[in-house]
């Protein structure tokens, strides 16, 4: 039996290596609050006209509500049309309250942050299971409901005759007081962004933009978490609603129309969207120039335009977003490739078990032979096909276990069914003694059910080290720190089990097939599975790179995890397997050892032919 090398696994469970870090966003990126704040602090001390000041006020303003749309389309990847009707509900609430109900300034404020959170609530509950563009469309829908309700609910709002003598902020009296505090609640949106998207939820919200099936995979919840950030978001935007009302003293419904959602949207993007600079200087930029040319409409519309068409077509990251990655490339030149050899796997004795499956951790030895998966029944039909039919099978601990069959014989959608991402079965499934029918993908795989895709399904743009980090996050044993430290021993185990500890620091989408079909079945391992659900690992690998990735998954089972293969390899396939199921039309026609099932005539038939046989 082959199992790793001794001196892989020692280095593995010591978790060695202390000088491991992700290149996730720097820390040190914080530093940029600092200029930018100290530039808009010392800019009225430069530009002293009240109208220019105004002007610098309004960039303020819009930049705070940039950034909360960018949460959504940055690092989320919706596209909003909604968040100025969102600006426009927070403004109207402060300027209802203070100038019609004689409720006090910061009151109001504060209502009006609350009242745009609901409503961005609201339209996140309605909207947050589409997708793509039928997202874009509620959006818009919403957007063009607001004018609507502000527009017809004249007892209210004065209708589009809009509302005059709104108060500024106590103590905030004069225009270049009313900047700077705009400038302080600026200030906090970016301290928060830059602690948002290092934390927990921005990690998710990138795994998620990335590709929701994957993300829901790892045990994320696609639906709470996209809920979550679109509420965040609106909160945000809320804090421009009240600052905004202020600064324009006169208020109407144009405010909340789709074409001031769509400036928005150019703020972001020409400045760069998921970037912690690039919605304010997107909004200094295309207000800027407005501005400057405000006295000729024309040729306003024209610079207006062709500025905007410049940046898309030169800086397709938005201009901070194309200055990052260009500087990023440098820096890369700079420092040369990292040299680094990739551990070799070898024979030999291997006494170390993965953190979650060791005896202290399960409250017991692994139990060979112990059922952990049965499944009585399953079927499966789109329409009037049937994909599965009447499918029951059983794994257990310390067991890998092959399914195959031909094309179209329903392999995939039956991992799919046990997986959680295809609904709407009929049968029973439990693993554990849990029932699985009321069960989501992410409570799936937080239950112990990892998997990797017959398409490898990964963060491309992020390094190997960041793809383990988001699949391991959510999976920590319960402690007192909330660290995703990358040094913790539990990643370096998995780098060293897969032998990609050389390449952690390396974007996926530059490696090898072999490389990134191991950085799969690592972040599956990172959910800390006690199953293993792989769809045809070996695709695509060379008879040269086949060895390695055998021997990881004895060695998984010979820690008693139970692995569930579906492959066209029958050679590898037949030496890994003690129990075969076979599947052809979305039934399954045998079962048995390996071979039972090769001398079997209805799978030489349906299947492996004369000439595999």
């Amino acid at each position: 039996m082959s199992v790793m090398s001794k001196a892989v696994l020692t280095r593995a469970a010591s978790g060695l290596s202390a000088g491991l870090r992700s290149r996730e966003p720097g820390r040190r990126e914080w530093l940029i609050i600092v200029p930018i704040v100290a530039v808009c602090a010392l800019l009225p001390l430069v530009i002293q006209g009240r109208y220019e000041v105004g002007v610098m006020t309004l960039i303020l303003i819009y930049a705070i509500a940039a950034y909360g749309l960018d949460l959504v389309l940055g690092h989320l990847g919706l596209v909003s049309v909604a968040h100025a009707a969102l600006l426009t509900v927070g403004a109207y609430t402060l300027v209802i309250l203070t100038t019609k109900y004689g409720v006090g300034y910061w009151w109001a404020a504060l209502a009006g942050v609350g009242v745009t959170t609901l409503a961005g609530l609201l339209l996140a509950g309605i909207t947050m299971r589409s997708r793509g563009h039928y997202f874009s469309v509620s959006s818009l829908a919403f957007a063009a409901v607001t004018v609507v309700v502000i527009t017809q609910w004249t007892s209210l709002t004065n209708g589009a005759s809009g509302i005059y003598a709104i108060p500024t902020p106590p103590g905030f009296d004069s225009t270049i007081s009313l900047f700077y505090l705009s400038l302080i609640v600026l200030t906090a949106v970016l301290v928060a962004m830059f602690l948002l998207t290092r934390s927990t939820l921005g990690r998710n919200l990138r795994a998620i933009q990335a590709d929701e099936v994957l993300a829901a995979s790892l045990g994320i919840n696609v639906v709470a978490t996209k809920l979550k950030a679109f509420t965040v978001s609106a909160a945000i935007v809320g804090l421009a609603g009240p600052l905004f009302a202020s600064w324009i003293s006169y208020i109407t419904p144009s405010s909340a129309s789709i074409m001031e959602g769509f400036n928005l949207l150019v703020y972001v993007i020409i400045g760069g969207s998921a970037t912690l600079a690039g919605p304010l200087v997107g909004v200094a930029l295309v207000v800027g120039v407005t501005e400057a040319f405000r006295f000729t409409e024309l040729y306003q519309t024209l610079i207006f335009s062709g500025i905007v068409f410049l940046v898309l077509l030169f800086f397709r990251g938005g201009v901070v977003g194309s200055v990052a990655r260009a500087w990023s490339r440098v820096a890369v030149r700079r420092r040369g490739p990292e040299p680094a050899e990739v551990p070799e796997v070898a024979v030999g004795p291997g006494p170390v078990a993965l953190p979650h499956l060791s005896p202290a951790d399960r409250g017991g030895p692994a139990e060979p032979g112990k059922v952990l998966f049965e499944a009585r029944s399953l079927t499966k039909k789109y329409g009037g096909v049937t994909a599965v039919s009447d499918v029951s099978l059983a794994a257990r601990e310390g067991e890998i276990i092959g399914v195959i069959g031909p094309n179209g014989a329903g392999k995939s959608t039956l991992f799919g069914l046990i997986s959680g991402v295809v609904g709407g079965w009929s049968g029973s499934a439990s693993f554990a003694g849990r029932d699985l029918r009321r069960l989501a993908v992410h409570e799936r795989a937080r239950l112990g059910i990892g998997r990797t895709f017959q398409t490898n399904r990964l963060l491309n743009d992020e390094t190997v080290l960041q793809n383990l980090v988001t699949a391991a996050y959510l999976h920590r044993p319960a402690r007192g720190s909330r660290s995703a430290d990358p040094d913790d021993g539990f990643l370096n185990t998995i780098l060293d089990l897969t032998g990609l500890r050389a390449k952690a620091n390396e974007v996926v989408s530059g490696l090898s097939i072999e490389e990134q079909k191991l950085v799969g079945v690592g972040m599956a391992l990172a959910v800390r599975p006690r199953m293993l659900l792989l769809d045809e690992p070996f695709a695509g690998l060379r008879e040269s790179e086949t060895p390695r990735l055998m021997r990881l998954l004895e060695w998984l089972r010979d820690q008693g995890m139970v692995i569930l293969l579906v492959e066209h390899k029958m050679r590898v396939l037949m030496s890994l397997c003690s129990h075969v199921y076979v599947l052809d039309s979305g039934q399954l026609i045998a079962e048995g050892s390996p071979d039972q099932i090769v001398n079997d005539p209805r799978v030489i038939s349906a299947y492996l032919g004369t000439k595999n046989a």
